[in-house]
């Protein structure tokens, strides 16, 4: 960009708009996340940066869960905690927005699923997956039968990728198309 080399993130912002598109709003809610790998870490920034009251980062690996806590207190407004994940993870009541940033359930191994205590899902959650394919992965049909709103990961991947496009090219990215597109390979 003019003679300077930048980089950017986009599937943070291609997660928040998912949730835009679907009537939800970040602003004030709690999110509690699994995992803190690259998608966790894009995703728990964005939403820190939106306006999360509070962010729960839960993960199997306590150093890397610990330093994405530390970033986000120190560099947000919002208030971040890390619970160690072993054993089945027990969903925090008070979350609003319960979403799974792993890569458990991810093809070929779409007959896996979190390890987590399903009856601590809610009813009155919203639960999405970062998982494409399958778009309908366990974790949200688990969360589906305990009536929680489900948002898979074919929302995040279209809007993130049009972002994308529209970095490299400056042209507004055929979202309608993009999207259509996806849903036909995957049979919706």
């Amino acid at each position: 960009n003019e003679g300077r080399l930048w980089g950017e993130n986009t599937d943070g912002k291609g997660y928040l708009t998912s949730l835009r598109n679907e009537n939800i709003d970040i602003g004030g809610k709690h999110v509690t996340i699994l995992g803190a790998g690259g998608a966790s870490r894009a995703i728990s920034i964005e939403c820190a940066l939106a306006g999360a009251k509070k962010i729960t980062i839960a993960n199997i690996v306590r150093d890397q869960g610990e330093e994405l806590v530390d970033l986000i207190n120190k560099r947000t407004d919002a208030q971040a905690e890390f619970v160690f994940w072993e054993g089945p993870f027990e969903v925090p009541a008070d979350t609003d927005i319960f979403s799974n940033a792993t890569s458990v359930g991810l093809f070929p191994d779409t007959d896996q699923k979190p390890n987590v205590n399903y009856e601590t899902v809610k009813a009155n959650m919203v639960v999405t997956d970062v998982i494409f394919n399958d778009p309908n992965s366990l974790f949200l049909q688990e969360a589906a039968k305990r009536g929680a709103k489900t948002i898979n990961g074919l929302g995040m991947l279209v809007n993130q990728a049009a972002m994308n496009f529209t970095l490299w090219t400056g042209e507004e990215a055929p979202v309608e198309l993009m999207t259509e597109t996806l849903r036909k390979e995957f049979n919706l």
